[in-house]
C-alpha cells in the first residue's frame, strides 16, 4: 500500500479559548463554532494521520503551531528482510565475477578520519518529537534534518574545537548551542504559538513508490502466493 501523507492548516482559527470550552466526548464543545474540538496536540504523526484520513470529512481541532503546515507522514516501520534476502540469493552468482574485477581496480574511499559525529534528540517541550526539524552549523551550508523520532546526525570536520549548532522548526524559537568536545547534543525547542482552534482543512498526498521499493513490493507479492 503507497504511503499517505497529509499537510494540516486551520487558516480561521477559532476566537474562543480551550479552556473556556465545555468538555465534552473526543474533545471539548465550542460554543462559536457549535462543534466537537478534538485536541491532536498530545499526538504523535501517525495517529494524527490515521485520525485525519478520511479528508472528506470535517474536522474542528487544536493543533500545536508545529503541527501544521507541513507534511505529516507515519514513522517508517522495519521491513521484512525475507524478500530482499530471497532476492540477494538469486544475485549472488554475480559476486564473485564482480569482485574480481573489482580487485584489478580498486575502489579508493573517501577518508572519514578527519570527522567527528554529532547526534542527538530534538524534542518540543513537553516530549513530542520533531521531525523535520533542520540543525546546522551556524555561519556555515552543513547541516541536517531531523528523523521522525527527532533524531539527528551530523559530520563536522574533527579540527574544529569549538562550533555553534542552531537548532530550528516552523513555529518554534530558534536555538543555538555552543559545542565543544561533546557527541551527544539534546535539545527542547520551545514553541512560539502553543496553539490554534478551528476548523481543519486537510490535503493528502499519495507518496510515490522509488524503483528499489517497486522491485521490493513485486518480490513481497510473490512471496506471499
Amino acid at each position: 500500500m503507497r504511503k499517505i501523507s497529509l499537510i494540516v492548516s486551520i487558516p480561521h482559527p477559532c476566537q474562543q479559548s480551550w479552556e473556556n470550552m465545555i468538555p465534552a466526548a473526543g474533545g471539548r464543545f465550542c460554543d462559536s463554532c457549535r462543534k466537537t474540538v478534538i485536541d491532536f496536540t498530545g499526538l504523535t504523526d501517525s495517529e494524527v494521520l490515521a485520525l485525519l484520513s478520511n479528508t472528506s470529512q470535517q474536522y474542528c481541532g487544536r493543533f500545536r503551531q508545529s503541527q501544521l503546515d507541513r507534511k505529516i507522514r507515519p514513522e517508517p516501520q522495519a521491513a521484512s528482510l525475507l524478500p530482499v534476502a530471497v532476492l540477494g540469493a538469486l544475485l549472488a552468482a554475480g559476486v564473485p565475477a564482480t569482485m574480481a574485477a573489482a580487485a584489478d581496480h580498486p575502489v579508493h574511499q573517501a577518508d572519514t578520519t578527519m570527522l567527528r559525529t554529532i547526534s542527538g534528540k530534538v524534542t518540543l517541550e513537553g516530549g513530542a518529537t520533531m521531525p523535520g526539524a533542520l540543525v546546522a552549523i551556524k555561519g556555515s551550508n552543513t547541516g541536517a534534518v531531523a528523523d521522525a523520532n527527532g533524531h539527528y546526525h551530523l559530520n563536522i570536520p574533527a579540527g574544529e574545537q569549538k562550533i555553534t549548532l542552531v537548532f530550528s522548526f516552523i513555529g518554534c524559537t530558534t536555538a543555538e548551542v555552543p559545542v565543544t568536545s561533546q557527541q551527544t547534543v539534546d535539545v527542547v525547542l520551545k514553541e512560539i504559538d502553543t496553539q490554534l482552534l478551528g476548523e481543519v482543512v486537510v490535503v493528502g498526498a499519495i507518496q510515490k513508490r522509488t524503483p528499489w521499493q517497486r522491485i521490493k513490493y513485486k518480490w513481497r507479492r510473490l512471496w506471499h502466493r
